[in-house]
């Protein structure tokens, strides 16, 4: 493989991770136990896979230095967001989150600033918040919710439908304040989330 044969693959197995994985994993994870979407994730995580080993076999012939960060990037990426889908599946299933789903604001901050957010679900032991950008897992998020505090780690962080993220966030010891507040909104009717640019 030369160079330029490895920067078309290397491209091809990028663009596969960033952008047809995520979906992958959302439409799997919704339609649990359909064999169609469960083959056609297969399908994908086998291509990955014999990408990854391809790549890896041309390496130190064909890479350059930019070449092989990359690639290493691309296959942390990969690894985390496989990783993510137990954390991600759990949460829903204590949830239901497809089934009832709240868009209530709320400022939370990764350690650089506080950011527009919302709350979407929750439970006793974590919440679901949709974020601007991609959390890592096991970030420590702090949230506040109309006044009311709390803080938690990050365990998954997957781009929905509309380009933001869907953020699960497990909490550390929430106040009874912060459950309340939260449990009054969840029992509240279901509104659509509200442009901030209208």
């Amino acid at each position: 493989m030369t160079r330029e044969e490895y920067e078309i693959s290397l491209k091809e197995f990028e663009s596969l991770i960033k952008k047809k994985l995520p979906s992958m994993i959302n439409s799997y994870l919704i339609n649990r136990g359909n064999r169609e979407f469960e083959a056609a994730f297969t399908h994908l995580i086998d291509t990955l896979n014999r990408q990854r080993k391809t790549l890896l076999k041309d390496l130190t012939k064909a890479a350059k230095l930019e070449q092989k960060t990359r690639y290493f990037n691309a296959i942390y990426n990969m690894d985390s967001q496989l990783r993510s889908m137990g954390n991600r599946d759990a949460l829903k299933q204590q949830t239901k989150l497809r089934q009832h789903r709240v868009h209530a604001p709320l400022v939370y901050d990764l350690g650089t600033g506080p950011e527009d957010g919302d709350l979407l679900n929750a439970d006793d032991a974590g919440v679901l918040l949709e974020t601007t950008e991609k959390v890592s897992i096991d970030h420590e998020v702090r949230i506040n919710l109309s006044g009311k505090k709390a803080r938690g780690k990050a365990m998954w962080s997957i781009p929905d439908d509309t380009g933001r993220m869907e953020t699960g966030v497990r909490l550390l010891n929430p106040s009874d304040d912060f459950m309340e507040e939260v449990k009054k909104i969840l029992k509240k009717p279901v509104k659509k989330r509200k442009d901030p640019h209208d």
